[in-house]
């Protein structure tokens, strides 16, 4: 009998090499990305109020804290912080760049986009980034988990002045909807993470329940449920910096 070599014996056993994601072809990307991008569907004015929870456990836990957001168009925003200690703060976004107004302050404060709110929830992560206008696609590829297909799109900024360079944004292939928007450095390093949890009813894609965490040095997790939505008329005097007169009417019992 002839000899089997020991070497033909052991390559069977070795587990193939797995293969590399399939790549999707750039206009099928260009549309997923559309018709997923959340923040492109919100209405072009609304007012919103969301419960940010922290779920880190320690003595030092702050409680849930509501806010209220007035937005108008994608360069007018305004969050009222609702708690009876911090009545009278708001934060304000105009064209990017973000103000903090507290009662009795001589001035405005400018604040960056990536400024906490309520343990790892940022500004610019409550509000929603377009991601159509502010990202360019620079690969796409095939993904998969328990729930089914998954189309992973890796974006980078077009701008300098985008909260982000790089953003992997995690799309469910059967609903077109977001599960997960991975914000990097430009390095590379995964700074902090968003999951969308649930959805409201409805043909429009507005995010009833997210989940953040702050990959770097906190490591926080937290909870942002949105309690209630309304597209309505919204007054520009919301949105003067130096004029607070209509803002006063928000604290009118």
């Amino acid at each position: 009998m002839t000899p089997i070599p020991l070497l033909a014996l052991v390559i069977p056993l070795l587990p193939a090499a797995p293969s590399a994601p399939a790549p999707i072809a750039p206009a099928v990307a260009a549309e997923i990305l559309r018709t997923s991008d959340v923040a492109s569907f919100a209405p072009e004015s609304f007012r919103a109020r969301l419960r940010i929870s922290p779920l880190h456990e320690s003595a030092e836990t702050p409680d849930p804290m509501d806010v209220e957001v007035w937005s108008l168009g994608d360069a007018k925003s305004l969050v009222r912080f609702l708690g009876a200690k911090e009545k009278g703060k708001y934060l304000l976004r105009l064209d990017g760049t973000v103000w903090f107004l507290a009662p009795g302050a001589r001035k405005p404060v400018k604040v960056g986009a990536a400024h906490r709110l309520r343990g790892g929830a940022s500004l610019d992560e409550l509000l929603g980034i377009r991601y159509t206008r502010d990202y360019a696609i620079e690969g796409a590829t095939e993904g998969h988990d328990a729930q089914g297909p998954l189309v992973v799109l890796d974006l980078v900024a077009r701008d300098k002045r985008a909260p982000y360079p790089k953003v992997r944004y995690v799309v469910r292939r059967s609903t077109q909807r977001p599960v997960r928007a991975e914000y990097m450095l430009r390095s590379g390093k995964t700074s902090s993470v968003v999951e969308f949890l649930e959805w409201e009813a409805g043909s429009r894609p507005v995010a009833r329940k997210l989940l953040l965490t702050d990959n770097l040095g906190s490591r926080l997790r937290t909870e942002v449920t949105l309690l209630e939505m309304e597209e309505r008329r919204i007054p520009d005097g919301l949105f003067d910096l130096q004029d607070p007169a209509e803002r006063k009417k928000l604290e009118q019992p």
